[in-house]
């Protein structure tokens, strides 16, 4: 209980990272010339080779992942298209929308976690799912149009790598669960890291520095690496090992909850009413999510034929 206790503290204190981080790459990108894909370069690559440095330095054997080619395959899977997936397209979601918005479109990945779920098990979704999904693709709608069917309140590239998170988010929730059975949490989020950056880093050079960098996008950029991106993954991975997938998840609704409160005090964002409805439907599927998982859980043994 008391370890459950300490995980759920290790969610919650993940997700008010990740918010914040979204508000200040909001700021970082005003300097027109630092692009998103820079951005998360910088953050992955940095984050996983202080982690891993941090790591070996207190006697950690960060090579351990790599003595089965299973692990090996799981490990890379985690930083493709779980870190990384996730990370580089909610930052081009910040970077054509906004930080709260990005964060909703990303809390969908619950409702990506079930479906898959059930796909894996040849488990048809429960009556409660398909409602969630429903409520979902409502929310998604009035938070994008305001309720319109002419105009869009979003910018169409914000609302598809928001999407596109999502699945990110699943990847990085259920790829690397096996991993954390035998393997230090710590370790493994490292190695994610540094294999997202290393991939991102392949596509958008790090040494390629953006002209008119100043000291505030600096420090901001270090905060975001070392706060919004290594302690924040840390903290959500580490939490997994005692938590299903959907209740970290469920305690990710604190992220969205953080970056509008955020980006409507800070940053001045006017959300209509139609678009704060959606937010309330998007972050109802995932509490009403928890349930049926457990449902799919005790019915996996005997999937459909």
């Amino acid at each position: 209980m008391q370890k459950k206790r300490q995980c759920i503290c290790y969610g919650i204190g993940s997700a008010i990272l990740f918010g914040v981080s979204g508000i200040l790459a909001s700021f970082v990108f005003r300097n027109k010339s630092i692009s998103p894909e820079w951005l998360v370069g910088i953050r992955m690559f940095f984050g996983g080779i202080i982690l891993l440095t941090l790591l070996a330095i207190r006697g950690y054997n960060i090579f351990t992942l790599f003595k089965h080619r299973n692990d090996v395959i799981l490990l890379i899977s985690f930083g493709i298209l779980g870190v990384f997936l996730a990370q580089s397209s909610f930052f081009m979601s910040v970077y054509y929308g906004d930080a709260a918005t990005a964060t909703v479109l990303q809390s969908l990945g619950p409702t990506i976690i079930v479906l898959l779920i059930s796909f894996k098990h040849r488990v048809l979704p429960s009556r409660i799912e398909y409602i969630t999904i429903s409520l979902a693709l409502i929310g998604v709608f009035l938070l994008v149009t305001n309720g319109s069917l002419t105009h869009l309140n979003v910018d169409g590239q914000a609302i598809i790598w928001g999407i596109i998170s999502a699945f990110g988010v699943a990847g990085y929730t259920l790829i690397p669960r096996p991993l954390l059975k035998n393997n230090n949490a710590l370790i493994v989020v490292a190695w994610g890291l540094f294999i997202g950056g290393v991939v991102e880093n392949s596509i958008h050079p790090i040494w390629i520095i953006p002209i008119n960098m100043n000291e505030d996008s600096i420090l901001l950029i270090i905060f975001i690496t070392l706060g919004g991106t290594l302690l924040a993954y840390a903290l959500y991975i580490a939490s997994l090992s005692a938590l299903p997938p959907t209740v970290a998840s469920l305690l990710g609704t604190v992220e969205p909850l953080t970056a509008t409160t955020l980006s409507v005090t800070l940053l001045q964002l006017r959300l209509e009413a139609f678009q704060f409805v959606g937010i309330l439907l998007i972050l109802s599927t995932v509490l009403l999510i928890s349930l049926p998982v457990k449902q799919l859980n005790k019915i996996k043994k005997h999937p459909l034929n």
